[in-house]
């Protein structure tokens, strides 16, 4: 936990969550269709969540609570229940695990805003961002890369970092990514060993192992060079065994296996087949985060 970075004044305000549910058709207006795909519908405010937890689940989002008190972090209760329903392990809400996480938690990241001008422009870069509506085969949302647009003589390991936790922790802000977790896919079409460094690999590892309260289910790798082992041999030992279960290297022709019945249609159009344009999934989703963030 890093004690020297002050939190934003946002962590104690209403959460950008309930920001949204409190005018939703005002948000849809004001956002148009390009934006408003990545608009979250049928969510519960967070007090119904709350309220909806179990004694046993409770129990532990108040330890938390009090445990983030004590020692004055001032997390909000959306981050509290975020860092119990991401607790590390095949279970959820466990306080001793969970406080790990948060003891460990660069409350930096909560900080990092679309409209900052560093921010905006990796985003925008078309290397790491969410996609709206895509999903895997197993329910979870997707978030995507392409590798080969980041080159880290060029770009900062921060700067991908910054990028990584910003798009993980905004796609928490639904409830059922928070609590069943997301999916992260790799598209490696053209990627060079320029695009890569063991430094970068490491911390990127770190962050979708749960230096920030989120559950990674699945890890796609696809079309990876046919070198790739020998980054492999580099990677699997940074990733817990438990981990590795949930990666899978594969060719694009078995995405079919691995995500949604119609996913082509979601699918960045960088990608053979893909039909949604990767400059404007980027494009708005910076206008989606900048409205709601405003």
């Amino acid at each position: 936990m890093n004690d020297t970075v002050a939190l934003d004044n946002a962590i104690s305000k209403i959460s950008i969550h309930d920001k949204i549910l409190l005018d939703p058709e005002n948000v849809k207006k004001e956002l148009g269709d390009g934006p408003g795909r990545f608009f979250p519908v049928g969510e519960r405010s967070l007090k119904e969540q709350i309220e909806s937890l179990t004694d046993k689940e409770k129990e532990c989002f108040d330890k938390l609570k009090a445990y983030s008190k004590k020692k004055e972090y001032g997390f909000s209760d959306e981050m509290i229940l975020r860092f119990a329903r991401c607790s590390p392990g095949a279970e959820k809400f466990k306080y001793e695990e969970s406080k790990k996480v948060m003891k460990k938690f660069d409350t930096r990241y909560l900080n990092l805003r679309a409209a900052n001008p560093t921010m905006e422009k990796q985003l925008l870069s078309k290397t790491l961002f969410p996609v709206p509506g895509l999903k895997c085969s197993q329910g979870f949302d997707v978030f995507y890369m392409k590798p080969n647009r980041y080159f880290p003589k060029k770009t900062s390991t921060g700067e991908i970092i910054d990028n990584l936790a910003y798009c993980m922790n905004t796609m928490v802000e639904k409830e059922k990514a928070c609590k069943d977790g997301i999916a992260f896919m790799a598209n490696m079409d053209d990627w060079k060993m320029t695009n890569f460094s063991v430094s970068y690999c490491s911390q990127f590892m770190m962050m979708l192992q749960g230096r920030v309260p989120v559950r990674v289910r699945l890890f796609l790798i696809v079309n990876p060079p046919s070198w790739f082992d020998v980054v492999w041999k580099i990677m699997k030992p940074m990733l817990a065994a438990d981990f590795r279960k949930k990666v899978h290297v594969i060719p694009s022709t078995e995405l079919s296996e691995h995500l949604m019945k119609d996913y082509l249609e979601y699918l960045p159009d960088d990608m053979e087949g893909g039909k949604l344009s990767t400059e404007d999934i980027c494009k708005d989703f910076v206008a989606y985060r900048k409205f709601v963030e405003k």
